[in-house]
């Protein structure tokens, strides 16, 4: 999950320290999310989102997995 947070804030051009500002989380906690060492919740999503505009679906990854 985290390489598909810091893909969209890439491309949303917005750097950690601005990521931080927007969305309220402590930089020791977004590079700790991004290191994986600790696991996004809901309400991080929720606020990265935000702070980068996009819907929070952008940021949850999709089952590819195909029906029989």
């Amino acid at each position: 999950m985290a390489s598909t947070v810091e893909a969209a804030r890439l491309h949303a051009g917005v750097s950690l320290d601005r990521l931080v500002d927007r969305s309220g989380i402590s930089a020791r906690r977004l590079h700790d999310l991004f290191d994986a060492r600790v696991d996004f919740t809901m309400v991080d999503l929720a606020r990265i989102a935000a702070a980068l505009d996009i819907p929070v679906t952008d940021l949850l990854p999709f089952s590819t997995a195909v029906d029989p």
